[in-house]
């Protein structure tokens, strides 16, 4: 209802991939989650909202690729977002942001409790790997027209629970990111004007912090647990021995005519085997696992270059390289599903060695993140029909 303290939930809100991108080579993975700015009221697509922002911001200041990931719901509490965080692998990640303390400020809740609640967060992580920081509370008013006499009693609660979040993160690793107290003007609460001005605050936090290849710290997925959940999020999707399918054929076919190599191909690795989804150029065979350079992609968050298969302990010996049709090269880069597994490669081969530059792995790059949009659309469909 209008004027009320839910108005502000009326507002549009992005339907679409809870993932972004922004253009570069080395992306850093970051994690938005939480409520409040995250949720991206007002806009409809999260490229417009607080994520996609971002994500834009810190290429700019790192020249490196961004992918960020949105975990966010309506009522986002401390003990959810608690909860939730420590369900995630968050060493998946290069940095962490944190939006919380948005609902318990309009519910009015006590310091005592919001102290509690938000320490319990912050033991929480405190103990993860990744660079993490938690957002401020913003102006009551960047939510929405609210009855006036409840926007003064929030507003105290707002300026209360900034201080004892930035007085719990002081003592940890964690990074607090005030947001200015300002007013807002009427009718720019929320809307992408907003969450450019956010992000423009936020990323030279995150960029300084993630310094120069941070990302290049994160670890491989090698373990048993990652390998059955990366596997059974293969076996979700639903792709594995399915007919082809032109669109998918399509970006293959681009990636192929683009690097002009003899082969390209959208693989799935399988528990035991490389599965072709789509290809152009020679089909590369079902190759078994142990054979295949994808299955040594997936196991890392990057692109994987091998110049000349030849002079590459790990593949010179197998059958399929070197010799007079033989591959020589390969570069390929890792297709996530919806839940960020890596489960598939776009890759291309050629029969002579080349160099592959930066140009070459931001435009793979871009190619592959296509094929992720086309994977997980298709595995929509057939959840559908069965």
């Amino acid at each position: 209802m209008a004027g009320s303290p839910e108005s502000w939930r009326q507002l549009p809100r992005p339907a679409d991939t809870s993932t972004v991108h922004s253009h570069g080579v080395n992306p850093d993975r970051i994690l938005l989650a939480g409520g409040g700015f995250a949720l991206g009221y007002g806009v409809v697509s999260h490229d417009l909202a607080l994520g996609g922002h971002l994500a834009r911001q810190l290429s700019g200041l790192t020249n490196r690729g961004a992918d960020v990931d949105i975990r966010v719901r309506n009522r986002a509490s401390l003990s959810t977002v608690t909860s939730y965080l420590a369900r995630l692998d968050l060493t998946r990640f290069d940095a962490v942001l944190v939006v919380v303390g948005v609902l318990e400020a309009l519910e009015l809740a006590t310091e005592q409790k919001f102290r509690q609640d938000f320490q319990t967060l912050i033991r929480l992580l405190d103990r993860e790997t990744p660079r993490v920081f938690i957002l401020g509370i913003g102006p009551v008013r960047s939510l929405g027209r609210l009855p006036a006499t409840y926007v003064k009693a929030v507003d105290k609660r707002v300026r209360a629970f900034n201080e004892i979040m930035s007085e719990e993160c002081a003592k940890t690793s964690v990074g607090f990111i005030m947001v200015p107290g300002r007013s807002v003007e009427p009718g720019n609460e929320v809307g992408s004007g907003r969450y450019l001005e956010l992000s423009t605050m936020i990323a030279p936090y995150m960029a300084c912090a993630l310094g120069e290849g941070a990302n290049s710290q994160r670890r491989a997925d090698t373990g048993r647990s990652v390998e059955r959940a990366r596997v059974n999020a293969l076996l979700k999707l639903g792709l594995l021995n399915t007919e082809a399918e032109p669109e998918f054929d399509e970006v293959v076919k681009t990636a192929r005519n683009l690097f002009g190599t003899d082969v390209a191909a959208l693989n799935f690795v399988d528990s035991d085997r490389l599965w072709v989804k789509a290809f152009s150029g020679t089909h590369p065979g079902n190759l078994s696992r142990s054979e295949a350079p994808c299955a040594l992609t997936v196991q890392g968050p990057e692109l994987l270059v091998i110049e000349d298969l030849t002079i590459d302990q790990r593949f010179s010996g197998q059958s399929w390289v070197g010799g007079e049709n033989g591959a020589r090269f390969y570069a390929g880069y890792p297709i996530e599903s919806p839940e960020g597994m890596r489960i598939g490669t776009l890759c291309i081969v050629d029969s002579q060695p080349r160099v592959f530059t930066t140009s070459d792995h931001a435009l793979l790059r871009q190619l592959a993140l296509r094929l992720q949009a086309l994977v997980n659309e298709a595995s929509k469909r057939e959840s559908n029909r069965r």
